[in-house]
């Protein structure tokens, strides 16, 4: 290991806080790790799932001046004994050093990162042939500091009544997609270990949808029970929306009782299938005082749309129309232009005419 520098040291924590986003603040990370443990190699992964069965995600890989980040996480399958040794990690909430069985006379350090509510949400591993406490104090250290600033970066994008992603955080995700899609094309996400049960993943390419949910006479039930009760079914319909997508979709508050979700998908049908999914799973649960709770959703692809308030407004002309004839429905905006069912949405900047810079 290098002497640390201090000055060195402190510029690096300066180019680790810098940024907001959590891809680069990861490149900087491992980066730092890099400059001063030229020997070993470091793997971020993100603990998707620990029940029922443990699931990882990598985030990031460094070798060398090599490094590799994604903003695409996918469960990544794992050695039986390396799995093991992250399920001790896990459950003593300890570092621990284990000998590799993929290469002969390196070691494997695992340093777990808590968030806020002292629950591990990722995990380091640094592999060299030697790694002595001086090392595991300043790798931990680092992983600490970043563990720190992830969670003052995530207060600022979260709803704070359901926890959700707020408004703002999903104008930005929205924007960073259709960047994405007009310098590649069309977004597209191949999962490169998909999940045997993830249907969607397993049939290939995969391409963004938005959807925007409103809560069905929600009004109603706030005059006839009061904001507090609404507020509990707001919190309710929140935490049914976490367990009705995957781990990489993201479900947004955008605002009253309206709900925005990003996924992935194949296809329209596809889309369709995983919108359906959400709507079943809110109409079908028991609610306390009301006898039924249901949703309205309109979805749509995001391809090439000029600016987010596009797309949100395709989805919303769609989701008028499924309140407009009988609410509790799914609707997609392609579907609808297509049969003649709404009007075509008239961008007011050309595609020939978008620059991003």
């Amino acid at each position: 290991m290098k002497k640390i520098n201090s000055i060195k040291f402190i510029d690096s924590l300066a180019e680790i806080t810098r940024y907001r986003d959590r891809e680069v603040i990861e490149r900087s990370l491992l980066k730092t790790l890099l400059e001063f443990e030229t020997e070993s190699c470091f793997r971020l992964y993100q603990v998707l799932s620990c029940e029922p069965e443990l699931k990882m995600g990598i985030l990031a890989y460094a070798n060398g001046t090599e490094i590799i980040t994604t903003e695409h996480i996918k469960h990544h399958a794992l050695p039986a004994y390396f799995h093991n040794a992250l399920m001790q990690v896990i459950n003593n909430a300890q570092i621990t050093t284990i000998n590799s069985e993929e290469k002969c006379n390196e070691k494997q350090t695992i340093y777990p990162a808590f968030d806020a509510n002292d629950e591990i949400f990722a995990i380091l591993v640094q592999t060299a042939k030697k790694i002595d406490p001086e090392i595991q104090r300043f790798v931990h250290s680092l992983l600490r500091i970043y563990s720190n600033y992830l969670e003052m970066i995530e207060v600022t994008k979260r709803d704070k009544l359901t926890g959700l992603l707020n408004r703002e955080t999903l104008e930005s995700e929205i924007t960073r997609i259709l960047i994405s899609n007009n310098q590649n094309e069309v977004q597209m996400v191949m999962p490169d270990t998909p999940d045997p049960k993830d249907q969607r993943a397993q049939r290939g390419w995969l391409t963004y949808w938005l959807c925007v949910l409103d809560i069905d006479h929600f009004k109603s039930i706030n005059d006839q029970y009061g904001h507090i009760y609404g507020d509990e079914i707001l919190i309710l319909v929140a935490r049914l929306l976490e367990k009705s997508v995957r781990e990489f979709d993201k479900i947004f508050r955008f605002g009253g009782e309206e709900f925005v979700i990003l996924v992935k998908a194949h296809d329209n049908h596809d889309a369709l299938r995983a919108f359906e999914r959400i709507r079943d799973v809110i109409a079908t649960h028991q609610y306390a005082k009301i006898s039924t709770l249901t949703v309205s959703i309109g979805g749509i692809e995001i391809t090439h749309q000029p600016d987010p308030r596009n797309v949100i407004e395709a989805a919303d002309s769609a989701l008028y129309f499924a309140k407009n004839n009988g609410r509790n429905q799914v609707h997609l905006y392609e579907d609808l232009v297509a049969k003649n069912k709404i009007v075509a949405q008239k961008n007011e900047i050309n595609d020939s005419e978008i620059d991003f810079f």
